[in-house]
């Protein structure tokens, strides 16, 4: 049962990421960007190919694929986004769909659908704790979100251009009448969220069967985590998605009906909608 729960936090750690994610491009923009999971999909392979075809070293290759997601996220908005600003949201939501299937596309014509191997981005033995054994993929997956957590805290609430993020999530109306660049600061929480979903994908790629497809149920998860926080909160959504993670183990574990896991989380993001609809975090 231990072992179960550690890998829950595992997997709930990738969720939290996710839902990150969703929460950085809501907070700036008012819209769910559906085409978060593709994008950290291009990144993981771009950094793949450089790493694996191209031998460049990890860190070389990481700071490039990151950079790919930052385009990739900052073009959504530029191009997409802001386009459609005046728009109902559910369109531009929509609209950012259409982005999710045309990187799927590519992707596939691309690397193809087949699953690859991606190898482990650390090597060596692990630890035990209590008895239960933890890989250094796991290792790494912590310490990167941890990481992660503690430079979004940093640039919200240490940096002049996260004091313009948290007044655009208040009100970006009142907050581009005191003078904030609303378009340039959209612009950059959406290249942010592109690097931190490159991040997750390449964080949790060698653990899962490594496709052009292996994001989109994990985006689910990210998703319910997100609405959970209130699409404001960015610890809500991570505590939350850890909350997913380890709830669905114990689920998958203690169930013998395939796909359970799926319809519960399903059934989470239904009920908070319907019966919080702005969410169960409320703090941001």
């Amino acid at each position: 049962m231990s072992s179960v729960v550690v890998n829950g936090f595992f997997v709930g750690l990738i969720y939290g990421l996710l839902g990150v994610g969703v929460v950085l491009t809501y907070r700036g923009s008012r819209v769910i960007n559906f085409a978060f999971g593709e994008t950290g999909m291009i990144g993981a392979f771009v950094f793949l190919d450089l790493w694996t075809s191209s031998h460049l070293p990890l860190a070389l290759a990481l700071i490039i694929a990151v950079a790919v997601g930052a385009v990739i996220g900052g073009a959504t908005d530029l191009f997409v986004v802001r386009p459609l600003r005046r728009e109902p949201r559910l369109t531009v939501m929509v609209a950012t769909y259409a982005v999710a299937s045309l990187l799927l596309v590519y992707g596939g014509r691309k690397w193809g659908t087949n699953p690859v191997y991606f190898p482990p981005l650390v090597s060596g033995g692990g630890i035990h704790v209590a008895g239960v054994a933890v890989q250094p993929q796991q290792l790494l997956i912590l310490g990167g979100s941890c990481a992660l957590l503690a430079l979004l805290w940093a640039i919200y609430h240490l940096t002049p251009f996260g004091l313009k993020l948290r007044a655009i999530a208040i009100d970006p109306y009142a907050a581009g009448l005191v003078g904030v660049n609303v378009g340039r600061t959209s612009l950059l929480t959406w290249a942010l969220a592109g690097a931190v979903a490159s991040i997750t994908a390449i964080l949790i790629a060698p653990l899962v069967s490594f496709s052009v497809f292996y994001i989109d149920q994990l985006l689910l998860r990210g998703l319910a985590a997100a609405l959970i926080g209130g699409l404001f909160s960015i610890w809500g959504a991570f505590a939350a998605g850890i909350s997913i993670g380890i709830v669905e183990a114990l689920v998958q574990y203690k169930s013998p009906i395939a796909g359970i896991a799926d319809v519960i989380v399903a059934a989470l993001i239904l009920a908070v909608v319907l019966i919080r609809p702005g969410g169960i975090v409320k703090s941001a």
